[in-house]
């Protein structure tokens, strides 16, 4: 019974999210949050979390975004051989800086009736009572060090090429997990836009999912 009427109110809180009907500043590129420089010069942007943001700056100059509540400072162009992006992992409203522009940042929370974020106890749940589609969006490599049963592995960086993969499953439920749910916010973002009904994103990943001591396969 307990089960029960946690998986109904799991479904009944995804059919009655809210659907903001917020502007979010950019584009996604890859599975990354790509972002042009004119932008950054509006001084007012708003993100998701778990969104990994680039700035597409292509002058010569080297120009360094700050967002000092959140530890982050971030060179453009990025140095060779370093990550070109950052994560955006906390909700708020941040002041930032980028050279001689100075503004804020929002962070939200990505929510959609398609959509709900649940922790891995619920997605043991989901999984045991509505045998959903499980995705996994981390690399081969992580994957290979350990992987929940019965998972598909498309990594977030060719998600937006590959979603046609599941096409088939667009009305059945999705369990998507990453490593600690940042990818997976995205790659849930990806599947709603090309039409997939009924998403669940693990929000703390397969970390969480290990600290539960849940099986975790090799």
């Amino acid at each position: 019974m307990i089960r029960l009427i946690l998986i109904v109110s799991i479904v009944v809180g995804m059919l009655y999210s809210a659907d903001e009907k917020l502007e979010i500043s950019g584009d996604i590129v890859n599975g990354l949050r790509v972002v042009d420089y004119e932008s950054i010069e509006s001084g007012n942007l708003t993100f998701y979390r778990g969104d990994y943001l680039v700035i597409n700056h292509e002058h010569s100059d080297t120009i360094t975004l700050k967002i000092d509540e959140l530890k982050i400072s971030k060179q453009y162009p990025a140095p060779v051989k370093e990550k070109s992006y950052v994560k955006l992992k906390s909700v708020g409203a941040f002041q930032y800086s980028f050279g001689e522009v100075k503004g804020t940042i929002n962070i939200v929370e990505y929510t959609q009736a398609q959509y709900k974020a649940i922790n891995a106890a619920e997605a043991n749940e989901v999984i045991k009572n509505l045998d959903p589609v499980i995705l996994d969006v981390r690399t081969q490599f992580e994957f290979d060090r350990g992987y929940l049963k019965n998972t598909q592995l498309i990594p977030l960086q060719v998600l937006q090429k590959e979603y046609i993969k599941l096409s088939e499953h667009k009305d059945k439920p999705i369990l998507i997990y990453c490593a600690s749910g940042n990818r997976s916010t995205v790659a849930a973002r990806i599947l709603i836009d090309h039409g997939f009904k009924n998403i669940f994103n693990m929000r703390y990943g397969i970390n969480e999912w290990q600290r539960n001591g849940f099986e975790v396969l090799k």
